[in-house]
């Protein structure tokens, strides 16, 4: 999935827009945190933007070596973080999470998606939901949220899933470029009503053009950025 950069300019932005119906959307008021490179098309009720441009390298790790930026594509740094989340959605010390199922992957006919992918992908958002201090629950035990996970590939399944899904699209926008975009989308569930109080959704471009130790570094940072609107429950 490309490469993403850390350091940011927040240009805050108010926005109201009308609501509209969704299969997954909560409530109607919804506090939403949004971290874009470009203003979404937004289908909502009063929300508030922050634009982001990302800016800086990836930071190197122990014995990782990587190529300078400058070789990298520009439209391969750009990501869109939007989190939604019920008015009503506080998290408490001691809260407890499990998956319902597996990560669903929604991709175009034909493209496939080793599932050595998708199961590191769930292995990071374990350890980062685990370093928030959310516990998971023991097998036979009913949690205080349950969690659905979907990645969508493609621009056509992106533009339709997630709008149907979120109610708006996450608006990653890159002009006269032939990537294709990808989105990993994390819901936490109420388990007795089964609505959704919180989710959120970060969408890049996917791309094989970057080294194993780049994707690794990239598939880390895609999940912190997802998971950083989460409340923090370690304070």
């Amino acid at each position: 999935m490309g490469n993403f950069l850390h350091k940011s300019a927040i240009r805050p932005v108010s926005y109201h827009c009308r609501a509209t119906p969704s299969i997954a959307r909560p409530l109607l008021t919804m506090r939403t945190t949004m971290l874009n490179v470009a203003l979404p098309r937004i289908s909502c009720s009063a929300i508030t933007l922050a634009t982001i441009t990302l800016l800086a390298s990836l930071s190197t790790g122990g014995c990782v070596t990587e190529e300078p930026v400058s070789k990298i594509n520009p439209v391969l740094r750009q990501a869109s973080v939007v989190s939604t989340s019920n008015p009503e959605f506080q998290p408490k010390p001691g809260d407890t999470v499990a998956w319902r199922d597996s990560i669903t992957v929604h991709a175009p006919e034909g493209v496939p998606v080793p599932q050595q992918m998708v199961d590191d992908l769930k292995a990071k958002i374990d350890s980062q939901l685990v370093a928030k201090g959310y516990a998971f629950t023991h097998p036979g035990q009913q949690p205080d949220y349950l969690i659905h996970g979907l990645i969508v590939l493609g621009n056509e399944l992106n533009e339709q899933q997630l709008r149907d899904v979120l109610g708006f699209e996450p608006g990653l926008v890159a002009r006269n470029q032939n990537y294709e975009k990808g989105s990993l989308l994390l819901m936490l569930v109420d388990p007795n009503s089964f609505s959704t109080n919180w989710r959120a959704v970060v969408q890049v471009f996917t791309s094989q053009e970057l080294s194993a130790e780049q994707q690794e570094q990239r598939f880390q940072y895609i999940v912190r950025s997802l998971l950083r609107p989460l409340p923090d429950l370690k304070g």
